[in-house]
């Protein structure tokens, strides 16, 4: 029973040490799954912020079934509806700044203009929600967040 109660307070100190050692601004401090393989999913969009303000309504009116699927080797394709059109496009991924970034380059669309690469802020990054930020040149920012699909 005393050798539990040290496990217990041990695990227990570990994660206040580890809380203010996070990577992510939102979290975890901690998990057991590499950071490739808690992004590599099919997510939805569930929230999207613009210039701090909840724009999921109107997006979501616009933008039909926003879909984000990445891969462990590095490729994603988004697709969506825009208007009763169909949007795939595709390309590459990879983190960068100690892997708090996630880059985007684009290699197709199938409607429309290819989309400039960008970089992402990760906020958070559970198995199961994964929120990025996206700096504007406008000098606001726009928040995704994504649940698995």
């Amino acid at each position: 029973m005393k050798k539990i109660a040290i496990i217990i307070l041990s695990l227990c100190g570990s994660a206040i040490l580890f809380d203010g050692c996070k990577k992510y601004p939102e979290g975890p401090a901690i998990s057991l799954r590499s950071k490739k393989e808690r992004v590599a999913n099919t997510w939805k969009l569930d929230q999207l912020i613009s210039g701090g303000v909840d724009s999921t309504a109107f997006y979501t009116n616009i933008l039909n079934d926003y879909t984000v699927t990445l891969t462990k080797s590095g490729s994603y394709t988004i697709t969506y509806n825009v208007w009763g059109f169909g949007v795939t496009e595709s390309g590459d991924w990879s983190f960068s700044s100690g892997k708090e970034d996630l880059n985007i380059t684009p290699k197709s669309i199938s409607i429309g203009n290819l989309p400039s690469p960008s970089v992402l802020q990760i906020l958070k990054l559970y198995e199961k929600e994964l929120w990025l930020r996206n700096f504007q040149s406008n000098g606001t920012t726009k928040e995704y967040h994504f649940s698995p699909k």
